[in-house]
């Protein structure tokens, strides 16, 4: 039998190999490739974690980092405003970083600037997930060269 019929023969066998290895990299590859946002950040404990009543508080003796999500339900492709509160504490530059847990959709990311004494403002518009509802982690980082702290929760969006 030639190579070529032998090919012929198999070929089938290498078409489902093929379309097997796209499918597993499409899968796969996004959990190596996303970057690490909690890398080289010191993370205060959390408490009183209720972003949909409008606030998560994380504590590190007595410094206090207070934010806020608003006061009604978290929707996707509506500008939600975000404050923090920061006391005993100062930042360099503050940093709201927001990733989908369930489905990796890239990282939504906006400076925090401030309006008053500790007081930081911005807003955030999340893609819309095809499924109605997503979970989300949120990370607001004190940027303070050269170390970073923050506080991190996770809210579902509608």
């Amino acid at each position: 039998m030639s190579l070529k019929q032998h090919f012929n023969k198999w070929s089938w066998l290498f078409g489902i190999a093929g379309f097997s290895l796209v499918v597993a990299a499409i899968f796969v590859l996004p959990q190596y490739l996303k970057p690490d946002l909690d890398a080289g950040v010191t993370f205060y404990a959390t408490e009183g974690c209720a972003p949909f009543e409008g606030q998560c508080i994380g504590r590190k003796g007595d410094q206090t980092i207070t934010v806020g999500l608003g006061n009604e339900a978290i929707e996707s492709m509506t500008e939600i405003p975000i404050r923090v509160r920061l006391d005993n504490m100062t930042a360099d530059s503050l940093i709201g970083d927001f990733e989908g847990l369930e489905m990796y959709m890239g990282v939504v990311r906006t400076q925090l600037l401030p309006n008053a004494q500790g007081v930081y403002q911005g807003t955030i518009t999340l893609p819309e997930c095809g499924t109605g509802k997503m979970l989300w982690r949120s990370r607001v980082i004190i940027d303070n060269d050269p170390s970073s702290e923050g506080i991190k929760f996770d809210f579902w969006a509608v």
